[in-house]
């Protein structure tokens, strides 16, 4: 008996990348989290014990990592290798290391499948994830606090304890817009535009004119009318119109001024260069300003190309323009690494290629400091660094049922969906033959999200051993 097969046609379309549309069928508009890069304690969002240490192309992050309106990691490499990520129904979700409690539950140790923090209000906004400690900000402009607090970042007292677990509201502070945590130290915009400081100070980092550690919320010495706070390692930058400031560790230049004292405690303003600025960005020990027409200005560390001027070495201490490079609309800054989306949807990074960078399969180990294309995974809409992990958020890439479909329909589906297919035949075990060029099974399974540009394989029939009747 004949079997009757269907072909399943595949509709012609475009997405982001060049990448043909899937037909109806196996379309999925869902964005969900891809991760790469440094994964030692599953916040590329992947089994270390499986992917090993580096992942090097980008894997779905496993469980509730759907819904994402914001990531955010460490900027620096602190024993805080996690990620948080803020959905769309208000909530927090964590993974990665669970050092100390910045995943808000003690009794787990670290963990690749996103787990929600408890304690928080409903309707979360905004949420910042600092070196050890964590901060995430309410719709009604409450801040509250989780994490280390071994200089006071959290910004209230933890008796008998240099952390809590749990969150809780930051006393004394209100109305905060937004919050930047950095490697031991918070920072806090209100709605009337004050910037507020508390935590560790050894480099000047509160920028209140004193290097002395402050457990408690105060504002800080920037002027009014900042609308932008951005924290690096030991360092930090608040933008207002026309003007950029920054205080804090200058060791790399930080300060962005040309100057080279070791820090400063109270904010000085950046070289003029950056006063048109739309938006500053502060990785662990370099910075970036955003000009109106998505161009870039750079300063601080470049020993591995962070800063994208085609170039590594000393520190750079006025901003320079990064070259060939506009349209800029969202920017990322972590330890040694970069990245960054046009508006028209290309995602380029930049910097250390020790942890694969590039998420296109391929181990390196030298620097990077030219912004290159990443070609993976298109459609991306959000993105992060972790230390040195990416996160991007882009739609979701389902693996659609293809068994018993024809080869050459299964493949053009496949292939459309920007995944990379392995055939390959076995005998027909009916000698009538009436199987061959079929599909007999396909891995992953029907259902399975897979990462764009992934590797999937299908087995197609192929003539009965001992030939066909």
């Amino acid at each position: 008996m004949v079997r009757l097969k269907v072909a399943v046609a595949v509709t012609a379309g475009a997405l982001a990348g060049g990448l043909a549309a899937p037909s109806a069928a196996s379309a999925d508009t869902t964005q969900v989290v891809y991760a790469w890069g440094y994964n030692s304690y599953g916040q590329a969002g992947a089994d270390p014990s499986v992917t090993g240490v580096n992942v090097l192309s980008p894997v779905p992050v496993h469980g509730a990592a759907a819904n994402v309106t914001q990531l955010s990691g460490p900027n620096g490499p602190y024993k805080g290798r996690y990620v948080l990520s803020l959905r769309s129904d208000g909530t927090v979700w964590g993974w990665g290391r669970n050092y100390i409690g910045v995943l808000g539950d003690v009794t787990i140790g670290s963990t690749f499948t996103p787990v929600q923090i408890q304690g928080l209000p409903p309707n979360i906004v905004q949420v910042s994830a600092g070196g050890i400690h964590a901060a995430a900000v309410a719709a009604d402009g409450s801040l509250w606090t989780w994490g280390g607090n071994h200089v006071g970042q959290l910004g209230y007292p933890t008796p008998g304890t240099q952390y809590s677990a749990v969150p809780h509201q930051v006393p004394g502070v209100s109305g905060v817009k937004q919050v930047a945590t950095g490697a031991d130290f918070t920072v806090a915009l209100r709605s009337n535009g004050e910037v507020w400081t508390w935590g560790g100070n050894a480099k000047g980092q509160l920028g209140d004119g004193t290097h002395t550690d402050r457990t408690t919320p105060a504002r800080n010495q920037a002027a009014y009318g900042m609308t932008q706070v951005s924290a690096g390692g030991y360092y930090a930058l608040a933008r207002r119109a026309g003007s950029v400031w920054a205080w804090g560790a200058n060791d790399s230049g930080q300060l962005g001024n040309g100057s080279t004292v070791a820090d400063s405690a109270s904010p000085v303003i950046v070289d003029r260069r950056t006063q048109n600025a739309t938006q500053t960005v502060a990785g662990y020990t370099h910075a970036f300003a955003v000009d109106p027409d998505g161009s870039l200005w750079a300063w601080g560390s470049n020993t591995n190309g962070a800063l994208g001027l085609g170039t590594t070495g000393p520190a750079v201490r006025t901003p320079q323009k990064v070259p060939a490079l506009s349209g800029v609309t969202q920017l990322a800054a972590a330890y040694e690494i970069s990245a960054a989306l046009r508006s028209d949807g290309t995602l380029l990074v930049w910097g250390s290629e020790g942890y694969g960078l590039r998420g296109d399969g391929i181990a390196r180990s030298t620097p990077l400091p030219v912004p290159t294309p990443v070609t993976p995974v298109p459609g991306v809409t959000k993105i992060a660094l972790s230390g040195s992990t990416v996160l991007v958020r882009a739609p979701k890439v389902t693996m659609p049922n293809v068994v018993g479909e024809l080869r050459a329909s299964a493949v053009g589906q496949l292939q459309a969906l920007g995944l990379s297919v392995q055939v390959s035949i076995v005998p027909d075990p009916d000698r009538r033959c009436d199987n061959v060029g079929y599909v007999e099974s396909q891995t992953p399974p029907a259902g399975t999200a897979v990462a764009p540009g992934g590797h999937v394989a299908i087995r197609v029939y192929g003539p009965a051993q001992g030939g066909c009747f």
